[in-house]
């Protein structure tokens, strides 16, 4: 009977603590985040796991009264099929921002829907497109983009490894856009890849094979599914070709393969697992320790992904502002930027990867803003233990509270992030809390977060100072001041035609909570580095005000220039409001377009780019070898390396336009061709198909004048 009075005691006594601290944990707000992936997938993985550590260290701090905690809501891929629905239910559910998608194709499907909840989108997907096609504002991308990988996959080959002689293979259609990412950044480094050898099913992967080994590369970069790639060098090996071998994802590159095989294999990627930096190794360790599974680049982008809104949530304005505001914040992947950069990239961080004998990829270069940074270093074999002759702490956990005294009853003083190191200048007499000198004053950590290196013993006890007695404080007023910003920039017309006036419309607006007096927005503009400034008149408090600014450009191109709202500091902002001066503008210069279509040609066909129907230009033709002529003196030539959608003008340059046929044999779908008309005119064609009948071109060609 004593037994189950004593059982019962117990159990009241559970239920209370358990009450209490349910009670505890439901005063603090909840702000929750929808994450499109299942709930294991990679994204929901790492994300799981910062929110975790925030809401375990008490959560964000938003203002001096209020913490609030994270939660994630798993939206799975199947239940993507139905987004009208997701869409309902996450604005029923008041999330303040979505992670994902993680494809890019899902991506540009879904975001026209995601955008009409109107919170933030933080997606990993990498394509080029992506953010450029965004009017919203919105989107964010956590990883660097396919354009981002190709340049620093490019100055690795060439520029680091003296490599010149690079061919690419393109085994589906999907893949043409990272190609092209590649081959443009290669191009400005002075090397055109051989044009790229198509291989589309599995009975063209030995073919393949010999058309690129024909080419005497030093460099084979594959393009495409993994099944392929695989195929392909295994094709090269038998073939007895020895060069380097590059696979963009080369994390599942062994499927398939023995480790021995595969090993030289080299990738590219946003993050490995195999980085050395403090950060990384305590995400690695604690996400194997958590799941059981060693995290990939797509997981590492979810933490990230959630600092980032971690960090925008202490700041005072809406989400969205605040995301783009923020400044070399700390993730896993390395510094994030939004500040710096434009069209919602947060991320430049690339690594150049290899396989090793045992299939595991080890980082050989780290890349930011498109430099080399410092090498890593190599992982000794084993480590001798340092002499220890001082005792710190280093933090493990996401976030870390400094408190005034040693107990969750004194302040918070701010906080310290995973891998931070400090050193000890006291204890606790119990040795459960530790002082460190932080920002001149004593602070104290709870030692059981910590990892302790050096002893105790030694370190002098240090009497806690006296609890202070909590204030009822006023809620803060907004300091006085005003907050000008550049709300839009507009180029009319767009494109900018070249030679001819043009106008940028663009609209500020005063956020702040004072009239600001005359102030000047102005920015110098590339190509021509041309000055452009407006006077904008007083604004008061939330009034809006567009100003025109004029100019004329000389050369053609897509440039990226900074306009900046009070550019002579005259209006009074505070801290906050003159971070947020500066608005980057991407804009494209061009000659007026005469016409552009498409049509399919077959044997024996002429193309009239014009279609004034005065003089042919082209001739898709059989006699003497399937070929592209040139008719009444026109020129063609191939464009090797670029889009068709950042050629412009200028860069159909005619002493590289100067062939009269193109054969068959070097088209492939997605090859530019350059043409000088036979009016004289220059355009541009895409070979959208071909095949030895038919060739499907989409084509523009521009006025000279």
């Amino acid at each position: 009977m004593q037994y189950h009075r004593r059982f019962a005691l117990w159990l009241i006594l559970a239920v209370l603590l358990f009450t209490s601290l349910s009670l505890n944990a439901q005063e603090l707000p909840i702000l929750s985040i929808a994450v499109l992936d299942d709930p294991r997938g990679e994204l929901m993985d790492g994300a799981r796991l910062a929110v975790r550590e925030i809401n375990s260290a008490g959560g964000i701090t938003v203002d001096p009264e209020t913490n609030v905690l994270l939660d994630l809501i798993p939206v799975s891929s199947s239940a993507l099929d139905n987004i009208e629905g997701v869409i309902a239910t996450l604005r029923a559910q008041d999330v303040i921002a979505v992670l994902g998608p993680v494809n890019s194709d899902l991506a540009i499907s879904l975001l026209p829907s995601l955008i009409g909840l109107g919170v933030p989108i933080i997606t990993p997907a990498t394509g080029d497109t992506l953010l450029t096609s965004d009017a919203s504002g919105l989107v964010f991308r956590s990883r660097a983009s396919d354009l981002v990988q190709g340049q620093a996959l490019a100055n690795y080959l060439i520029a680091q490894l003296g490599q010149t002689r690079i061919a690419t293979a393109q085994l589906d259609i999907a893949s043409t856009a990272q190609l092209l990412s590649f081959a443009t950044a290669a191009a400005a480094l002075g090397l055109a890849p051989s044009p790229p050898v198509f291989v589309s099913d599995q009975e063209q992967v030995e073919d393949g094979a010999q058309r690129l080994i024909a080419t005497d590369p030093e460099v084979i970069i594959a393009y495409g599914s993994l099944a392929s790639a695989t195929e392909l060098y295994t094709a090269l090996r038998a073939e007895g070709w020895l060069g380097t071998f590059v696979y963009p994802d080369a994390t599942g590159f062994t499927l398939g393969l023995s480790d021995e095989e595969a090993e030289g294999v080299l990738g590219v990627s946003t993050w490995e697992y195999s980085a050395t930096d403090s950060i990384s190794t305590g995400f690695v360790n604690l996400y194997v320790r958590t799941y059981n599974e060693v995290p990939g680049p797509i997981a590492a982008a979810g933490a990230d992904s959630i600092r980032l809104i971690a960090q925008a949530l202490i700041l005072p304005d809406d989400l969205r502002a605040n995301l783009l505001a923020l400044s070399e914040t700390r993730g896993v992947q390395g510094l994030l930027n939004p500040s710096a950069l434009s069209n919602g990239e947060t991320s430049t961080n690339v690594v150049i990867t290899r396989l090793n004998e045992f299939g595991a990829l080890q980082v050989l270069a780290s890349y930011r803003n498109g430099a080399l940074l410092e090498a890593q270093p190599e992982i000794p074999t084993s480590t001798p233990t340092p002499e220890i002759t001082e005792t710190s702490v280093t933090i493990l956990s996401e976030r870390q509270n400094v408190r005034g005294g040693p107990s969750m009853d004194y302040p918070i003083l701010g906080q310290l992030l995973r891998g931070e190191r400090a050193l000890v200048v006291g204890r606790s007499i119990d040795n459960e809390w530790v002082v460190i000198e932080y920002l001149g004053d004593p602070g104290w950590l709870a030692v059981d977060l910590l990892e302790l290196t050096g002893s105790l013993d030694g370190i002098p006890v240090i009497a806690p100072p006296t609890i202070p007695t909590p204030v009822v404080t006023p809620t803060p007023t907004a300091a006085p001041e005003a907050d000008v910003i550049i709300v839009s920039a507009v180029p009319n017309p767009s494109p900018i035609l070249l030679g001819q006036p043009f106008v940028i419309n663009v609209t500020v607006s005063n956020i702040g909570q004072s009239p600001t007096g005359t102030f000047t927005v102005a920015g110098t503009f590339a190509p021509n580095n041309v000055f452009l400034s407006g006077l904008v008149p007083a604004l008061a408090p939330g009034q809006s005000l567009t100003v025109s600014l004029n100019g004329i450009f000389n050369n053609s191109g897509t440039f990226t220039s900074s306009l900046i709202v009070d550019a002579n500091n005259q209006v009074n902002e505070g801290a906050v409001g003159e971070q947020n001066n500066i608005y980057n503008l991407t804009y494209t210069v061009d000659r007026r377009i005469l016409r552009q279509a498409s049509q399919t040609l077959n044997l024996g066909d002429t193309l009239d780019l014009e279609g004034n129907a005065a003089q042919g230009d082209a001739n898709w033709n059989a006699d003497g070898g399937l070929a592209l002529d040139i008719l009444f003196g026109a020129r063609l030539g191939i464009l090797a390396g670029v889009d068709i959608n950042a050629i412009t003008f200028d860069s159909i340059n005619p002493a590289q336009v100067n062939r009269e046929s193109i054969p068959r044999t070097e088209m492939f779908p997605g090859t530019l061709i350059g043409i000088i008309t036979a009016d004289g005119n220059r355009g541009v064609m895409r070979v959208d198909s071909v095949t030895d009948t038919q060739l499907t071109l989409t084509f523009r060609v521009y006025a000279n004048f």
